[in-house]
């Protein structure tokens, strides 16, 4: 009898402990069924670098779910909801001031019928930039971390006679800016000599932003020099690796194509950057090392199409290993976007005692002294009738455009 009764109390207690499991099975499967997957990773509109300027706007977003109604998204107070708060994208405005906006700091979650998702988080950092300061008569932009003027430096100095305008006709200079000799543009002085320039080969001193420079043509003593000149008080003559940093920034944030040569060659658009820091600006900058550039820089169409530059559409190119005999194209739309605002200004030839080259050619100074026999500056030049991005020496007594850097 007692084996009996054991027997029973032990099937009773396998029941009760099966229906349990039953229950319990099927209060999670309820809570499965009735709870939210967490949506999917977060993407934003901002580029790979995730930096803003204060008071832009930008996306961020999750791939949309019909299952879901509703969508609640947590954002700091660096930035501001300007619309589709319960959507699956939103659009936020960045502070006007700048900061930091740490990783985790922003969230989403979904909803229906009473229940929420865990939140997807966004696990990065992100750089609201102050925006640059106002310079008056100029417009500026931001491309990578510098600050760069979207026009040629157009200042005549207190008496009028510092730099040229091309053809001394103030209307071109309106259109172009005016065009400085080196010593004029690292000194701002009016008719600036060689001796009243003390920025010749070997010298060495504090720049402008307080840091120390040597010009002995070495990355470390030379290719980050800050000096004023004749820009404004607080812009220098853009340097080696301005330029340099210019060329990565504008490849990066506008999505420019080409990840080798043959990549740009057979699409026949695009660039790469063909060097690191140390070497890519001071070496040969052309369609054989780095791609169709100098369309990139360019603002403006061909005189045919009522614009300034000389030429059509494409330029032809005969051909090399790379490179095949094609028409290349000279105006890319992304020009618009970039906005950087190369202008075919042409340029003084003192040899000459005379201007030359307008609707053909933009010359820029460097801040940067080439380690040749004559130790003449460098400048950056941009074609009409060719994807024409190049370097080379310049003697020192001929007018050039020059663009200014907001100093760092």
């Amino acid at each position: 009898m007692n084996d009996i009764f054991k027997n029973k109390r032990r099937y009773a207690v396998l029941f009760l402990l099966a229906v349990v499991s039953v229950l319990i099975y099927t209060a999670c499967n309820k809570d499965e069924q009735d709870s939210l997957e967490q949506p999917d990773f977060i993407r934003t509109t901002l580029s790979a670098t995730l930096t803003v300027e204060g008071g832009e706007a930008f996306d961020l977003s999750v791939p949309q779910d019909a299952s879901i109604e509703a969508y609640e998204w947590t954002v700091p107070d660096l930035l501001t909801i300007v619309e589709g708060q319960g959507s699956y994208k939103i659009t936020v405005k960045a502070a006007e001031d700048g900061g930091i906006i740490p990783e985790r700091s922003i969230s989403v979650i979904g909803k229906r019928a009473g229940k929420a998702s865990y939140p997807r988080i966004f696990y990065q950092q992100i750089t609201i930039l102050t925006p640059p300061p106002i310079l008056e008569g100029y417009t500026t932009k931001r491309y990578g971390s510098k600050v760069w003027m979207t026009q040629n430096l157009n200042e005549a100095g207190e008496h009028g006679d510092l730099g040229w305008a091309y053809n001394n006709d103030p209307q071109k200079a309106d259109i172009y800016g005016r065009l400085y000799t080196w010593h004029e543009a690292m000194t701002g002085i009016p008719h600036a000599t060689a001796e009243q320039n003390p920025y010749q080969w070997g010298s060495e001193g504090i720049d402008d932003a307080g840091k120390p420079y040597v010009l002995d043509g070495s990355p470390s003593g030379s290719f980050n020099i800050q000096i004023q000149g004749a820009c404004p008080k607080g812009w220098h003559v853009p340097n080696v690796y301005d330029w340099y940093d210019l060329m990565v920034a504008i490849k990066s944030e506008y999505q420019v194509p080409g990840n080798s040569l043959n990549d740009v060659a057979n699409s026949q658009e695009g660039y790469i950057i063909a060097w690191d820091r140390d070497n890519g600006f001071t070496a040969g900058l052309n369609l054989t090392n780095w791609g169709v550039v100098g369309p990139y820089l360019k603002a403006s169409r061909p005189i045919a199409e009522g614009g300034l530059w000389e030429g059509g559409t494409t330029f032809h190119y005969g051909g090399n290993s790379i490179f095949p005999d094609a028409d290349y194209p000279l105006y890319v739309a992304e020009a618009s976007n970039v906005a950087f605002g190369i202008l075919p200004s042409g340029r003084w030839n003192n040899s000459k005692q005379a201007f030359e080259q307008e609707g053909l050619y933009s010359y820029h100074w460097a801040a940067y002294l080439k380690e040749s026999a004559n130790h003449y500056p460098l400048r950056l030049t941009v074609a009409s009738g060719n994807a024409n991005f190049s370097n080379g020496e310049e003697t020192p007594v001929n007018g050039l455009c020059l663009r200014c850097v907001l100093n760092y």
